[in-house]
């Protein structure tokens, strides 16, 4: 058995790398995934299933329920949306998988969902349909200073390809796809030096409704290569490869910081950041503030990030920070792969979320982080072990550079994605997470006020968010549409939130 398996996880690697190496100047031609309110579809009949399970490469696979990986490979990061249990899934393992299983969902009219890494906030990588996993198609492969990957690969799998020192602005979380990450912007550690992850994309491949594989580039269906940097997964097709500019690291050192402060310190601490953040022009400065309770024990505020260069000069700009009284403080010079391994974060235990952003072009006054401290003080956790949060993810450098209509991510001006949130146990009584998603939008309506913006965060998605449209995408939706319009005219992908009809 354990041969069988070896021999068809070699062959799917090798259509990976082979369809990875085709990405530079290959030819081409110009989902609906069903949310936690869909109703389960009817489901073709029994030979329908037969007939998509002969269709696909020897290294796929067909699960449907009851088989012993179904309930695992069904399983969304987010498990408020556990329950949302799709009637098949395809474990694709090449571009010509994702092809035929479109191309089957549109046959017999089940709704479908594509899934890289099923961290979607809002539960949009689960559907009650076609479940079209592309987890087997993970290679990282490169070609002169440019990574290849497949449309299954994780910001883990990019950092285990790290032989060839090369690096493209990427996530912390080791689970998330790069899929999803890039679509729809791409926040991480290095974007103030080198930009999002969606500005380093070079190129992809997509399966389109109609089951046709293109590529999308500046020179070839250069609309629908805008609309992938920004506009979203599920909305256009389905990315079966990326393409991404990386970026060489060898010599490159990097100072990572762990510190954590009580809240008293959170006013004078935001001062101090931001004071470093207006400073560096460069962008070798990023950093990530937390302001938590974990319901569990006493709250607190956090600072985690990185400085591109050694301790000395940190610790120099530091020093406002380090006045403040860290209650733990690490701080560390290490080559650049060994600090981006201490920032990703450490696997946790499964939990329902919930999560609200807000984009600012205005840095944060002190009365603004004070209703902030008061709400993370006063926070109540309902059962122990559920917890709530704000967190700043600084913005700006490099990821400012472009144009807000350049790429589909409009908020180029940002100082901050705010990320307003709440985490529970699945066990916590309905009552209890009815009061943490009020007292998440509580602070969402006072920031919201304070701050004069409803900008919000495309891959931080809430399902109960008002003008959707105009928070994620700016000025851009429109052109979205007609994007839309032009490659998935039926809307064959779809979901709660997907980019609608022309207008």
């Amino acid at each position: 058995m354990v041969g069988r398996r070896d021999v068809l996880r070699n062959g799917a690697r090798a259509t990976a790398v082979g369809l990875a190496a085709g990405l530079i100047g290959g030819q081409g031609s110009a989902a609906a995934a069903a949310g936690s309110a869909a109703a389960p579809a009817a489901g073709p009949e029994p030979r329908a299933w037969r007939e998509l399970r002969r269709r696909l490469s020897p290294a796929a696979a067909l699960y449907l329920p009851g088989s012993d990986e179904f309930r695992t490979l069904a399983l969304p990061d987010n498990l408020r949306y556990a329950d949302v249990l799709p009637a098949g899934i395809v474990a694709c393992a090449t571009a010509q998988d994702v092809q035929v299983s479109v191309r089957w969902a549109a046959q017999h009219g089940v709704p479908l969902a594509p899934r890289s890494g099923g961290h979607n906030y809002a539960g949009y990588s689960t559907t009650r349909g076609l479940l079209i996993s592309l987890r087997r198609m993970r290679d990282v492969t490169v070609q002169g200073t440019r990574l290849l990957l497949g449309g299954g690969a994780t910001n883990s799998d990019v950092y285990a390809a790290r032989s060839a020192n090369l690096y493209f602005p990427g996530g912390r979380c080791p689970g998330v796809g790069v899929a999803g990450l890039t679509l729809g912007g791409g926040l991480g550690f290095n974007d103030r030096k080198w930009g999002l992850t969606c500005d380093r994309l070079a190129e992809t491949r997509v399966v389109l409704a109609d089951g046709s594989l293109v590529r999308a580039a500046d020179d070839e269906n250069a609309d629908l290569f805008w609309a992938c940097r920004g506009g979203a997964g599920g909305n256009f097709g389905i990315n079966a490869a990326f393409a991404f500019d990386a970026t060489p690291v060898a010599d490159q050192i990097a100072t990572v910081f762990d510190l954590s402060f009580d809240l008293r310190a959170g006013v004078g601490l935001v001062a101090a950041v931001q004071e470093i953040l207006a400073a560096d022009e460069a962008g070798d400065f990023d950093v990530r503030i937390g302001f938590k309770h974990p319901g569990d024990g006493p709250a607190a505020v956090a600072l985690l990030g990185q400085r591109l260069g050694d301790e000395a000069a940190l610790r120099r700009i530091f020093a406002p920070v380090l006045e403040l009284g860290p209650t733990k403080e690490f701080i560390e010079q290490r080559h650049f792969w060994s600090a981006q391994d201490y920032l990703l974060e450490k696997p946790g235990e499964g939990a329902a979320a919930a999560s609200k952003s807000l984009v600012p072009n205005r840095w944060l006054s002190p009365g603004t982080v004070e209703s902030v401290v008061e709400w993370v003080r006063h926070w109540r956790p309902g059962t122990v072990g559920n917890s709530g949060y704000v967190t700043l993810f600084a913005m700006g450098g490099r990821s400012g550079a472009p144009a807000a209509d350049e790429t589909a991510y409009p908020h180029r001006d940002a100082t901050f994605v705010i990320d307003i949130g709440t985490h529970w146990k699945p066990s916590t009584p309905q009552e209890a997470v009815q009061d943490l998603l009020v007292q998440t939008r509580t602070m969402h309506r006072t920031l919201r006020r304070e701050l004069e913006t409803s900008a919000a965060y495309v891959n931080f998605p809430d399902p109960d968010l008002r003008g959707w449209q105009t928070a994620y995408y700016g000025g851009n939706y429109g052109r979205l549409v007609a994007v839309k319009h032009r490659y998935d005219p039926s809307r064959l992908f779809r979901y709660d939130q997907a980019v609608g009809p022309r207008a």
